[in-house]
């Protein structure tokens, strides 16, 4: 696995408004974040297991002891969302609908989860799913006395119920995983043709000076451009593929991935392509394709 050199931990970005950059790369880890308000507090992703919330928390209790009252997931994949319980009943835990909704049709199944992750075994063993309790269709306005804290829905994206979060004060945006960095993107739930717009529409209208991205480090605006450059890439090639008669494989199998050559997980190629040649089909996206 390839080592990347770049500051980790809780770090302020803007004025009460920190980063939680993980150390690594992979599956099972997410950045996460939090917005001091005048009286409480919001955290951007839960994260996955309990040891990352408390290690999260003790970081969080070393800058202010007010309380967090308000979880948002970006979006319902397991290491952004799983770790809800652990702030309610004091926290409300805020998503998009469709977040929600992904979470209770997709559920938890501890089998299925020690499978991919055994190191978290007894974690499984302990989780209380637990969906977002507010939820909102475009946009939403969390105040925090003075600060608002807006989240946006671009439409499907990573997957159907992505959340931004975006500070028009400091100009500071979480992206969740609709923006990675150093880890191919993935599109397992997503929709790649409003993947593509949706980021483009990120880099040329809104106004960003600070980049808060699912996995990696603290960036500026020009980081949208690596998942945005690697999408329009893999679909011009996946058409041609298409227009030719082959499959999805043949597409991933000969696609290089150009300027995030050597990011983690590779092999995302193809989940990627099965998901465009679906879109290239007409299928439903109700169909997995991990």
């Amino acid at each position: 696995m390839a080592t990347y050199d770049y500051k980790t931990g809780l770090q302020e970005i803007g004025d009460g408004v920190f980063a939680y950059i993980r150390e690594g790369i992979g599956w099972d880890i997410c950045n996460s974040g939090l917005i001091v308000g005048d009286e409480e507090c919001l955290v951007v992703d839960a994260m996955m297991v309990e040891s990352m919330v408390k290690t999260f928390m003790e970081d969080v209790r070393r800058v202010t002891d007010k309380p967090v009252r308000y979880v948002v997931d970006t979006h319902h994949h397991a290491d952004h969302a799983f770790g809800n319980q652990f702030y309610r009943p004091d926290a409300n835990v805020v998503g998009h609908e469709g977040c929600r909704d992904s979470l209770i049709r997709r559920g938890a199944d501890p089998d299925v989860l020690t499978n991919r992750w055994p190191q978290y075994e007894e974690d499984w063993r302990q989780l209380e799913l637990t969906p977002p309790n507010v939820t909102y269709a475009d946009t939403m306005t969390v105040h925090l006395g003075d600060r608002s804290v807006e989240l946006i829905h671009p439409g499907p994206a990573h997957t159907f119920g992505d959340t931004l979060i975006y500070l028009p004060d400091d100009k500071i945006l979480f992206t969740g995983d609709v923006a990675f960095q150093y880890l191919v993107p993935l599109a397992a739930d997503g929709h790649v043709s409003n993947w593509i717009k949706v980021t483009r529409g990120l880099r040329n209208k809104m106004d960003i000076e600070t980049l808060v991205t699912g996995h990696g480090p603290v960036a500026g605006k020009d980081a949208i451009g690596w998942t945005h450059r690697y999408f329009k890439s893999l679909k011009k090639h996946c058409r041609k593929y298409f227009r030719m008669g082959k499959g999805p494989d043949d597409a991933a199998s000969s696609f290089t991935l150009g300027e995030i050559e050597g990011w983690e997980e590779p092999e995302r190629n193809y989940i990627n392509a099965r998901r465009m040649f679906i879109e290239f089909r007409g299928g439903s996206f109700e169909e997995r394709t991990s």
